[in-house]
């Protein structure tokens, strides 16, 4: 939830990873990483036995919390060819040192992972000017919004839209400290816009381990499959951070 500031496309072929367990056979496609802070981030996408993606998420090396700006920054991350079959774009990994709006909810330092349903060139259209503003607005469809969302007022950002919460969430629940990790959705033009995990410094540092079922439309505006839950996970082998959207299926 955080106005666009920095921008590096990621770009180069995707990375095969495969294995084998019992009778399946397993696929991860990773993108190539990126820089982030003293290290990097890259996307990947997780393929079932039938070829079909059920997981597509951003790996984060533990190095690249250790040296990250002290200004909100933005990296792009493309998704393997392999996501295509989701409703997914691109992902837009933004560094929030500060927190945003509401305060005294979402204040801590934290990550904020923006899974796009809409394109680059999408994005760079909402500029908020009054045209644009005037469309983030635009409320959706009943049945195009997760049971229980609601919009948050004043939340448009340049280049995303309108952020959507459900107000029965942990952070809206008394928490002292406001959050540790969350789920958001973004609407533009009566559309969903993205997908949107959200993780504090504090949680990933804790290396902790959580995987949360969302709430999900009856429909969606565009085809494709679409998650049904989010995954945080360190993994001590590789020291590296995994941010997931999960249980990808069709509508």
């Amino acid at each position: 939830m955080a106005k666009l500031h920095t921008l590096l496309a990621a770009t180069g072929a995707a990375l095969l990873v495969v294995s084998a367990p019992a009778s399946t056979l397993a696929v991860t496609v990773e993108s190539e990483p990126q820089p982030l802070g003293a290290g990097t981030a890259r996307t990947y996408v997780e393929l079932d036995d039938s070829g079909q993606p059920v997981e597509v998420g951003v790996i984060i090396t533990e190095s690249a919390l250790a040296d990250l700006p002290a200004d909100r920054a933005e990296v792009v991350l493309s998704l393997p060819e392999a996501a295509t079959a989701t409703g997914l774009t691109h992902i837009g990994l933004n560094w929030q040192p500060h927190g945003h709006p509401p305060d005294a909810i979402y204040h801590l330092p934290h990550l904020d992972i923006h899974a796009y349903t809409i394109t680059p060139d999408q994005r760079a259209a909402i500029t908020l000017d009054e045209a644009t503003l005037t469309a983030a607005y635009v409320t959706p469809d009943a049945t195009l919004v997760p049971a229980g969302y609601v919009l948050a007022p004043n939340s448009a950002e340049p280049h995303q839209g309108t952020h959507w919460i459900d107000p029965t969430s942990a952070e809206f629940q008394g928490a002292p400290h406001g959050f540790d990790h969350t789920l958001i959705y973004g609407f533009y033009n009566g559309e969903m816009s993205f997908i949107e995990p959200m993780v504090t410094m504090d949680f990933l540092n804790s290396r902790q381990s959580v995987e949360v079922a969302i709430a999900v439309p009856q429909r969606y505006s565009r085809s494709g499959v679409y998650p049904t839950g989010y995954r945080i996970t360190y993994n001590d082998d590789a020291d590296e951070h995994v941010i997931a959207l999960t249980g990808f299926t069709q509508p």
